[in-house]
């Protein structure tokens, strides 16, 4: 498989395959016009992990996997949302969170409201804004 590389805004150079690609089903907003990204995670940035566009090098995400930070997070996917992802139940699909972090990092806060969607076997994601209006667009990732 040939190996690509772009040099990140964020992470300097990265080198990646066909195979390492996530496919957006559709583009989230703001960005319609990105559609494949990497998620890319290692030691030193754990739990936070990088989506990076491989369509735009200035793009890239920071996520996390929600549950690390709030335990009772379980939205349910409707029926389309898990057809749009190729998955027939939700057992094959992990969610993370877009994090905002601001001047002061301690006040980061993560979108509970529209998490980002993966089912990691197809490579296949979305951004999915939930009905339940418990989740908030601006939850603090951090307790006071």
């Amino acid at each position: 498989m040939e190996t690509r590389k772009i040099v990140s805004g964020k992470l300097g150079e990265i080198t990646f395959t066909e195979n390492d690609i996530i496919t957006l089903s559709s583009p989230m907003l703001g960005f319609p016009d990105l559609n494949d990204f990497i998620l890319i995670s290692n030691e030193k940035s754990y739990p936070f992990l990088w989506f990076q566009s491989v369509q735009d090098k200035d793009i890239c995400f920071i996520l996390v996997e929600p549950e690390l930070f709030v335990q009772e997070y379980s939205p349910k996917m409707n029926k389309r949302e898990l057809k749009i992802l190729g998955a027939e139940d939700e057992s094959k699909l992990k969610l993370f969170c877009i994090v905002v972090v601001p001047d002061q990092p301690k006040n980061a806060t993560m979108n509970l409201r529209a998490p980002m969607v993966m089912n990691t076997e197809k490579k296949l994601a979305k951004q999915v804004i939930l009905e339940e209006d418990k989740w908030q667009i601006k939850t603090p990732l951090f307790n006071k």
